[in-house]
């Protein structure tokens, strides 16, 4: 593996980590894009659920686009299914440190963990979608 490879399989990564992360903080911040922005909840649900539908296609069809043109063929392109959790964490922690919750109002469900391990599991079966496709 040459470096300029390693190097793209690591932006691949730090890809998809941004793109779990985006989503996880919409879900999580609920309450507090609910207070501030002044919305109704109904509103707001649908605004997040067409926000992260939108961008759940657009963000397919490019990772799909970049890991064909980038990754090719090679079977490193399955290292991405493990390596895209060290930037989520990355990204958690920079975002709590610089944005904390000030206001206990803006915790989010206790329901909100179960729905977010659902999805650290589905994750990398999605990334392994993305991938066999993009190898083919």
């Amino acid at each position: 593996m040459t470096m300029s490879y390693f190097l793209k399989l690591n932006s691949v990564s730090l890809l998809y980590g941004l793109m779990f992360f985006l989503s996880m903080e919409l879900q999580v911040n609920y309450y507090r894009m609910l207070r501030l922005t002044g919305w109704e909840g109904g509103f707001l649900d649908i605004f997040l659920l067409l926000v992260q539908l939108v961008g759940l296609i657009v963000a397919t069809m490019f990772m799909y686009k970049l890991v064909t043109a980038w990754l090719g063929h090679s079977r490193f392109v399955y290292g991405t299914m493990i390596l895209w959790l060290p930037y989520t964490v990355i990204f958690t922690m920079v975002f709590a440190r610089l944005f904390p919750i000030e206001n206990r109002g803006d915790m989010p469900a206790p329901v909100q963990g179960l729905i977010l391990l659902v999805m650290l599991v589905g994750y990398p079966l999605y990334i392994w979608m993305i991938s066999i496709v993009g190898r083919t």
